[in-house]
């Protein structure tokens, strides 16, 4: 049963010039998820911070007007089975320089995830993602692990990026010259978060819909990139072992194949990598390298 306390400045009238700030101190196993959860209540994204004594903050900052309330987000935490203690806080200008001193840039060989307050630098492939409307802003293991192994996929060409969220590796892709890309999300607001990224880095080349993996007919391409979890890459990959074809023969439009040649998967804890590996091996993609951080991995794959 979540917990929840709201301090004496949250019971005052909302102003939409108020920043309030909710944190969920939650079990490190429900982190992930917590994270999920308080975006799909907010539709902000969070700051989830380093665990301690087994347990994770995480932190929502929004207009006052915008916040659903300690006691609210208790409730939807509760309902999704995690146990949560829950504040509401506000905050004075200091929230500001905490988040720009958390949202620093990261660098994954010559891709360059920065917040839009930070200036760009030579030589770089900038990915400009705003961390208050962002699912991911490249902070996490995945994201950079993935982020490197698409700089070693050996070839270019159409690009099918599943589960898009912020829209970090297809903007990424875009930079290196991968094209056209097709991102999609089955969460809308994922899909409205990597629109809005496609247009403040004024890239061109990227679709973006909304489709559910194992539902919705997905579009092919033949190089495959998926930050999302063990479960659902099991689904995708069934979905694309179907109808794979002859690789040896063109099947596309353009004549040229939309079997998968190349694939890096990503979201997945290091111990399921192999798992990974193996659901991908009926659409005819073998392991070529993989990349571990922090107990979480990427792997690179190739037909």
């Amino acid at each position: 049963m979540a917990t929840t306390r709201a301090s004496s400045a949250g019971s005052a009238t909302p102003s939409a010039d108020r920043i309030m700030r909710l944190t969920a101190v939650v079990a490190a196993g429900d982190a992930d998820l917590a994270v999920a959860e308080c975006h799909a209540l907010t539709g902000v994204g969070c700051m989830q911070g380093p665990p301690v004594d087994g347990r994770v903050a995480i932190d929502t900052w929004m207009p006052a007007a915008d916040s659903p309330g300690a006691v609210a987000l208790g409730r939807h935490l509760a309902a999704a089975g995690i146990a949560a203690d829950v504040a509401e806080d506000e905050q004075d200008d200091a929230w500001r320089d905490a988040l720009r001193n958390f949202h620093q840039p990261v660098v994954a060989g010559r891709i360059r995830v920065r917040p839009p307050w930070v200036p760009p630098v030579a030589g770089m492939q900038d990915v400009v993602i705003d961390p208050g409307m962002a699912f991911g802003t490249g902070q996490h293991p995945t994201t950079r692990t993935a982020l490197a192994l698409l700089q070693r996929i050996p070839a270019r060409g159409p690009v099918l990026d599943a589960g898009c969220g912020s829209g970090i590796l297809a903007i990424a892709a875009r930079r290196l010259g991968f094209a056209p890309i097709i991102a999609i999300d089955l969460d809308p607001d994922a899909v409205a978060a990597t629109s809005r990224a496609v247009r403040a880095n004024m890239v061109d080349g990227i679709e973006v819909d909304r489709l559910m993996i194992g539902e919705d007919p997905l579009p092919r391409a033949p190089i495959l990139l998926a930050n999302i979890t063990l479960e659902v890459l099991t689904v995708l990959a069934g979905e694309l072992a179907t109808g794979q074809g002859d690789r040896s023969q063109p099947n596309g439009e353009d004549g040229t194949t939309t079997a998968v040649l190349h694939a890096v998967l990503s979201g997945l804890r290091e111990h399921e990598v192999d798992s990974a590996v193996a659901v991908f091996a009926p659409v005819g993609l073998a392991e070529a390298e993989r990349a571990a951080e922090d107990g979480w991995a990427s792997v690179r794959l190739q037909a």
